[in-house]
């Protein structure tokens, strides 16, 4: 049975409070609504209205306020000025790719020679290795540069420094205890700083200081690389994030790069020739990046963001595709898999576990996070091989994985993440137990919590007053994500006509709806089987903008749909 949403509508603005939006956005300078939009993002004086809607692309921070930048910077311009050569060790997710290309591109620009290692899912995990050490030391690395990862590296820095390698750590995961003995470490985390960049963000900042130091401009297809890689790691969009996804979209836009050419034009759909939007990269750029390290090795995934010619950029993203092709794939049958497992665990139960062996580890992570969404609860999705269980799991508020796993640390043979994703390793002979206690710990957390699914909902508003000047407004609220969410509406009795469904077992729905004689065409995705009745009905939904032919095309994008309540 489909869990209904309970609405949730933001409490108004104080009684008095108005932002003259007189030259930032003229047409709607006095309108109750966007002071509302506003107000509910903490936005509630004239300038920083200004700086949000208006934002300056010279409004970058200075990227010596990270801690270390100054000896990382001049230290790397210095191995490529006396031609060493620079290992620079990633991570195989969207981040982690792209803070790699990042600094592989910034080394060879400035006439060095990189090194990239990405680790492989299934046979290095996450994390530097001892292996990577060894790697970079046989090819004759003296630097290694590591981006998205590091920064509890103290064994594999201490062996690095042992063969005369020396480390520069660029991170921005949480620190905890003892760092590693690393030449520099720059990590937002380890000052007050406490910035809210990604791993391809901390890059970005560091290509910043490094190509200033040899007096040149940045190019701006690193900018294009941050914001995909702050977009795909969910950075908050909110400060430098928000400048580096606003401008770095816009690069994409015109960017001649051939990589990122073939990627864009290999992953945009067919109503989505207009601009790149947060949307698009999330769902339509990422999992294509994401794909090959799901099953295994990333390598074509740096390779297309490093590469310089424009054929060899082609055969790539036709790989990238064919690879998303076999994940999703690969997530239906292993949905279908467990389902017998979910519907024979105990109602009571307050964790999902679910066996899936022989599929590749990189669809363990999407499995539990869609069993978390899907039934509201904690989920470990694991599989088996040669006695030892590799898990991966993803929460619900009020339930922190890791703080759940750490009491266990003895019993497992690695363990990792943060509150809301995690995964560990573990004996066979030990699964059981720990999931009985991991069961155990999230009963006790989410004792007597509201498992309803909330819908937060910006306003209340009548249809008909929805005009296209708001929907120009929300667009100069881009780009969208986490801590800057696109706008929810909710309106009220409204009439439905030409409803039709759509998709595979008509699992969404498309629509006109009218209002005191306006009417606007409607699309609702997973809402193909909503209970409408017969009459009138409220809907919750945001603003949707494509281009088709060149003309731009306004719709609603229907979030959920109900009989009207009165």
């Amino acid at each position: 049975m489909k869990t209904l949403k309970k609405w949730r509508v933001a409490p108004p603005p104080p009684d008095g409070f108005h932002l003259d939006l007189g030259g930032v956005s003229p047409v709607l300078a006095h309108s109750p609504l966007v002071n509302r939009l506003l107000f509910n993002r903490n936005i509630k004086s004239r300038a920083i209205a200004r700086a949000y809607l208006n934002p300056s692309p010279h409004g970058f921070t200075d990227p010596y306020l990270l801690p270390d930048m100054e000896k990382a910077a001049n230290r790397i311009l210095l191995a490529v000025r006396n031609g060493e050569r620079v290992g620079v060790f990633g991570d195989f997710d969207v981040d982690g790719l792209t803070a790699t290309a990042i600094i592989v591109r910034m080394v060879e620009d400035l006439g060095g020679t990189a090194f990239p290692f990405i680790p492989h899912r299934e046979e290095d995990g996450h994390g530097l290795s001892m292996q990577a050490i060894k790697s970079f030391v046989d090819a004759g690395v003296q630097l290694i540069v590591t981006v998205d990862t590091g920064s509890t590296a103290i064994e594999e820095v201490a062996a690095a420094n042992a063969a005369g390698v020396e480390t520069i750590i660029t991170d921005h995961h949480l620190l905890d205890g003892e760092l590693p003995a690393a030449y520099a470490l720059v990590n937002p985390q380890s000052d007050e700083i406490a910035a809210p960049l990604t791993g391809a963000g901390v890059a970005f900042k560091l290509a910043q200081a490094v190509f200033g130091l040899s007096g040149k401009d940045v190019p701006y297809d690193l900018l294009v690389l941050a914001a995909l890689g702050t977009i795909g790691d969910s950075g908050p969009l909110v400060g430098e994030n928000r400048l580096i996804t606003r401008f770095g979209l816009e690069e994409l836009g015109r960017t001649r790069h051939p990589g990122l050419q073939a990627l864009l034009d290999i992953s945009r759909p067919p109503s989505a020739n207009g601009r790149p939007t947060t949307e698009l990269i999330a769902y339509y750029v990422s999992p294509r990046l994401n794909a090959p390290g799901r099953l295994g090795d990333a390598e074509p995934s740096l390779r297309i963001l490093t590469t310089r010619d424009r054929e060899e950029a082609a055969v790539l993203a036709a790989r990238l595709d064919s690879a998303n092709n076999e994940r999703k794939r690969l997530s239906e049958a292993v949905w279908e898999e467990v389902r017998p497992q979910i519907s024979s665990r105990p109602a009571e139960s307050n964790l999902i576990a679910v066996r899936c062996d022989g599929f590749p580890a990189g669809i363990l992570g999407p499995l539990a996070g869609r069993l978390s969404e899907e039934y509201q609860s904690p989920a470990v999705a694991y599989s088996v091989t040669d006695g030892v269980a590799r898990a991966s799991m993803r929460s619900v508020p009020g339930f922190d994985l890791h703080s759940a796993l750490t009491p266990l640390g003895t019993s497992l043979v690695r363990f990792g993440g943060h509150a809301a994703a995690a995964g560990f390793t573990v004996e066979i002979g030990y699964l059981d137990p720990v999931l009985a206690e991991l069961e155990r710990a999230a009963t006790w957390s989410l004792m007597g919590r509201d498992q309803d699914i909330i819908l937060n909902i910006d306003a209340e508003t009548p249809l008909s007053e929805m005009g296209a000047s708001m929907w120009d407004f929300v667009a100069a609220m881009e780009p969208f994500g986490a801590a800057n969410e696109k706008p929810v509406f909710m309106s009220r009795g409204v009439t439905p006509l030409e409803v039709k469904t759509m998709g595979a077992g008509g699992r969404h729905l498309r629509m006109t709806l009218e209002d005191e004689g306006r009417r606007v065409n409607a699309i609702g995705f997973g809402l193909g089987d909503a209970p409408l009745g017969r009459g009138r009905v409220d809907i919750a939904y945001e603003l949707r903008s494509d281009t088709w032919k060149g003309r731009v095309r306004h719709e609603l994008g229907l979030l959920d749909i109900r009989p009207a309540q009165r």
